[in-house]
């Protein structure tokens, strides 16, 4: 167990203070945290280090908690999934294109608002299959995009990647931004004023509409304004 703490501080120094957090019967200090990796064998100053940059993003782990100010305690309950995933994407916009971090978010952040409030289980969260095959795609999307960013590149690299992704995944554009449009309810958000159906608009931000169930399904409306 010793070996296998220390293996794992040393591949990815959070993942082990987490795992600490996670075995831990009760609220534990950052005291009790890093003295149990120490006591594993590693180098005490190291723990120190890694400790005071990430201590921050414990935080916003969704299954941990902060009951004191100075303890960290574990919660087999996690954050509803909006919260969750808008911590990941903040975490992911901190490496740069923010914005369209969030635009993607918003995406994904209302289809799964629909599927807690209307399932069986919307007094919990989504099954365990559900949940890991959705925290899996949200993750590798932001994962993805904050390493492009820190790659250095460009914001249409990285949105033309973004795109690939969403049609992969079965999500298609409704609207490019700058372009006219036919007014339609069902399909766009208006900003300011009251369209008639039939107006002509121009697109301020796309909307994607999802089509696995065999029919499309808005999940996020264009965003529109009179020419």
């Amino acid at each position: 167990m010793r070996d296998q703490v220390l293996q794992q501080f040393t591949e990815d120094a959070g993942a082990a203070f987490v795992e600490v957090i996670r075995k831990a019967d009760r609220p534990v200090s950052k005291g009790d945290i890093t003295a149990g990796i120490v006591d594993a064998g590693a180098d005490s100053a190291q723990v120190q280090r890694q400790w005071e940059r990430l201590r921050g993003h414990l935080k916003a782990h969704p299954n941990i908690s902060k009951p004191k100010p100075t303890l960290y305690e574990w919660s087999f309950a996690p954050r509803p999934s909006r919260d969750s995933l808008y911590l990941l994407a903040e975490q992911a916009g901190k490496r740069g294109q923010a914005w369209l971090v969030q635009a993607y978010v918003d995406a994904l952040a209302d289809t799964l608002a629909r599927a807690e409030t209307t399932s069986s289980g919307a007094h919990g969260s989504w099954s365990d299959q559900r949940e890991l095959e959705k925290v899996t795609l949200i993750a590798d999307l932001v994962s993805s995009v904050a390493m492009l960013a820190a790659e250095g590149r460009s914001t249409t690299d990285i949105e033309d990647w973004l795109l690939q992704e969403a049609d992969r995944h079965r999500l298609s554009p409704i609207g490019r931004i700058g372009e006219e449009i036919t007014y339609d309810k069902d399909l766009h958000e208006p900003k300011g004023g009251r369209p008639r159906a039939g107006d002509l608009m121009r697109v301020t931000r796309p909307g994607f509409s999802w089509i696995g169930t065999g029919h499309p399904v808005t999940v996020v409306k264009a965003l529109v304004e009179h020419r």
